[in-house]
Formats: structure tokens, sequence, C-alpha cells
């Protein structure tokens, strides 16, 4: 009767025994770098971002941003998406505050979206990116606050209470 347990690879063209396999080799992605071992504070939804700051963000990535820098200006933002020179301005300036756009430079032209947040391509670049960029945590600026508290006030504001009903008038219909 065979043992359980023993098992060996054998070569069976020589009938030798083959040493064991190797240990797993640990994968680039195994380290802290995925995109699943940092989760931002602040969601996206709550940072109260505009239509011209999501269109730039998908202009963004659409061109090569999510991978690696790109040169963005100001004019061919605004001419894809349809606004004028002023917001996209805004919007990358906002975006770049936000910490989900990264300047390579400070007076460069080229960006890259937040690796922690965006990414597209192999592991072994995302490492890369992550230590090359150092990216912060993406954080809510003052707009992103406010609406959050005008939020929460609105819904302090209709905290469950009694239910109102039709009243009656004094001739006996409802108003």
């Amino acid at each position: 009767m065979a043992r359980r347990g023993n098992i060996a690879l054998v070569n069976l063209d020589t009938g030798a025994v083959l040493p064991a396999p190797k240990a797993r080799t640990p994968h680039t992605m195994d380290g802290s770098y995925t995109l699943n071992a940092y989760t931002d504070d602040a969601p996206l939804y709550s940072l109260a971002l505009s239509g011209a700051e999501w269109a730039t963000i998908d202009w963004v990535r659409s061109n090569g941003g999510a991978g690696a820098a790109v040169k963005v200006t100001a004019v061919a933002v605004a001419q894809d998406i349809h606004a004028t020179e002023t917001t996209a301005k805004t919007a990358l300036a906002r975006l770049v505050k936000l910490n989900i756009l990264l300047k390579t430079s400070p007076r460069s032209q080229t960006y890259q979206l937040n690796p922690r947040r965006f990414w597209e391509g192999s592991g072994d670049a995302q490492v890369q990116a992550c230590r090359r960029l150092d990216p912060p945590p993406i954080t809510p600026d003052a707009k992103a606050i406010a609406a959050a508290t005008k939020a929460a006030e609105k819904a302090a504001a209709k905290a469950p209470g009694p239910r109102r009903t039709a009243k009656s008038t004094t001739n006996g219909g409802t108003r």
C-alpha cells in the first residue's frame, strides 16, 4: 500500500527523482503599493467635483495619464471638453490641490493621475510610480467640506417627525 504525503517529481525518461520546486517568488504587487493596499480617506463622490473636473480627469486618463505623466495644456483640455480655457485652468488647479492630479515638477505642464487611485499598466510600473511620485492621499478641500456640511445640515433639517396630513377647511373640504 502506498503512503500518502510523500510526493516526488520523477523524470519519466530517466527515472531520476527531481529536486523539490523552488519556493514561490514574491510578485511586485505583493508589497505595500497595490491598488487594494491603500484606501483613500475621501472618495471622489464626496469631493463635490464639477462637471469640468470630471471631464478633465477623463481627458487625462484617456490621454495616458493613468500610467505615465502626460503634457496637459488648458487650451487642449478646454477644446476637448467643450469648456472655456479659464474653466479648464480652474479644474486643473483644483484637481492638483486635491492631489487627484500630480504635477511632475512645479513649473512643468506634465501631469499624472494619482497612482493610488487611478492606475493603468503593470504592477512594476505602479510600484515605480508610487516610489517616484510619493503620492499623497486625496484630501477634501474647502469646497468639498462646505458641500458635505450643507448636505448634513439639509439632512438634519429633514429629520423624521410627525407626518403632515391634509387640513380641513371650515366648510369640511380639504386644501
